[in-house]
């Protein structure tokens, strides 16, 4: 049988061709140069399995879209267009670092790489040898998958999730050019997640890898399936994963922050995103330009992370915290949590040029406490959500424990997290409004900057506004098409359909 040839060095058989419009594949070349090897051993397939993990994540986006980001003022450069773009909810035109297209395409070159990987494993007859590098490439499979629908759909509901425009989900290696690509639905699309993740998890073996923080470890698995089940809405389910990952009582995942310490945001964040650090459960580079969107037009300012992010809660004010002070100023104007730091890395030292890179802990602890307290609370079991939230902030070191009724009490009347929410196919009690209310709180404040924000306005219909300076606000409202960013044009003019506006 004829094994499948891989590009090491290039990634090559991605799907770029869904990128540009005069192919819609890429074609799998029969020759093999002197950059291929076969793909004839569980050490090879693991080598192509470095690049299934996409190397742009869509956290600029989806930050700047967010109710996170404010307008400093007409007076200040946008510093980037897409930045604009982005926070005006405009057609985002460039094809360059965290662009639309830039994130479809390397998103699509990783689910590729799975997809080789997992098409050598069964033409090698499979097997328990095989078994780890299977269940990672279908675990990144369905990440990849994931993180497209996240960004270029609308939330998963079962409203309209049978009818909303999913994306491809690509099951084959491209072996043949102008592959024929269909969106299919929302529906499908975690459908497909869902058959990876049940048979790609039991598979995940941590001895396997050789850095394993930054590969779908067990933990990592098992936060990802959390996540990926709330937002599906089988909280059973993510409350079973959230478990796994994190345990009955996750205080031994708690991060020191009394070893928090320096002067800069280079030492703050090695030490956030340490792999030494145990509430890290995966990490992730992504070729962005993300650090310096504080210095343009549209930022989180100081009033609004200090006062209404990083503001009160029933456990107090989170800006009393290690973590709530671990911020730099930015021009006197602009707050910004060092989680990550910019590294660049030169092609040329000499003539200044090279890729612009942040590490990002794209699963952890903190945020799979998070997931299974509004899991429990959305499956009824309160006094679990509750555990979950005092667990989340005694991890940032408060002492205070806080009740049901204070907790409810407190999120019925706070005047900026009270948010509305009008979630499709999902009648919420009282009580099981003011828990969400408090989880989105909380998720606010450990994943700020991070671009998650987003994906809860959308999974939840808040409705929010963009205020501009000198011009009328711009009003997002509850599902509104804006939230399924519009599919690159080069996508569209190779025959996918695009989002309706």
């Amino acid at each position: 049988m004829k094994r499948r040839i891989y590009t090491i060095a290039y990634k090559a058989a991605m799907l770029v061709a869904l990128a540009q419009a005069a192919i819609s594949c890429n074609k799998f070349l029969d020759e093999m140069p002197d950059s291929r090897t076969e793909l004839d051993t569980p050490d090879k397939i693991s080598q192509i399995l470095v690049s299934a993990y996409t190397t742009l994540l869509p956290v600029t986006i989806q930050e700047l879209m967010s109710d996170n980001v404010v307008d400093y003022g007409s007076g200040i450069d946008v510093y980037q267009t897409i930045f604009d773009q982005a926070y005006r909810f405009n057609y985002v035109t460039g094809e360059s670092f965290d662009s639309p297209a830039e994130i479809w395409n390397r998103a699509y070159s990783a689910i590729a790489s799975a997809n080789h990987a997992l098409a050598a494993i069964e033409e090698l007859g499979g097997g328990a040898n095989l078994d780890p590098q299977k269940g990672e490439a279908l675990l990144c499979r369905a990440y990849g998958h994931f993180i497209l629908a996240n960004v270029f759909c609308q939330a998963y509901n079962t409203v309209s999730g049978q009818t909303d425009l999913g994306i491809p989900y690509v099951l084959e290696p491209e072996t043949t050019v102008f592959v024929d690509y269909t969106r299919g639905t929302v529906a499908d699309v975690y459908s497909h997640i869902a058959a990876d993740i049940e048979e790609g998890y039991p598979l995940i073996d941590d001895t396997s890898y050789s850095q394993v923080k930054y590969h779908f470890n067990s933990s990592a698995a098992a936060a990802f399936a959390a996540q990926f089940y709330l937002y599906y809405g089988d909280y059973g389910k993510a409350v079973q994963y959230a478990t796994d990952a994190i345990g009955e009582d996750p205080s031994g995942l708690f991060r020191d922050w009394t070893l928090f310490s320096g002067t800069t945001v280079d030492e703050y964040a090695n030490a956030f995103v340490s792999t030494e650090e145990a509430a890290n459960f995966m990490l992730q580079t992504s070729n962005s330009l993300f650090g310096r969107y504080r210095y343009g037009r549209y930022i989180i300012t100081q009033q609004q992370i200090r006062n209404y992010i990083f503001g009160n809660t029933p456990w107090g004010s989170a800006s009393s915290t290690t973590y709530g002070n671990m911020t730099f100023y930015s021009y006197s104007r602009s707050y910004f949590s060092p989680k990550f730091t910019e590294y660049f890395v030169y092609s040329d030292i000499v003539a200044g040029i090279g890729q612009p890179y942040n590490v990002f802990v794209v699963f952890s602890a903190e945020k799979t406490m998070i997931d299974r307290a509004e899991a429990n609370a959305l499956a009824g079991n309160y006094e679990e959500a509750v555990r979950d939230l005092n667990y989340f902030y005694h991890s940032l070191g408060f002492s205070t424990t806080a009740t049901l009724e204070q907790i409810t009490s407190f999120y019925a009347d706070d005047a900026y997290n009270s948010l509305t929410l009008a979630p499709r196919g999902l009648t919420l009690g009282n009580t099981e409004l003011n828990l969400v209310r408090a989880c989105l709180h909380a998720r606010r404040i450990m994943a700020v900057h991070e671009g998650t924000r987003t994906q809860d306005l959308k999974r939840y219909g808040v409705a929010y506004s963009h205020d501009l300076d000198g011009e009328a606000p711009i009003n997002i409202e509850p599902y509104d098409m804006r939230l399924a960013i519009q599919l690159p044009n080069s996508v569209v003019s190779a025959g996918i359909e695009d989002n309706p506006r």
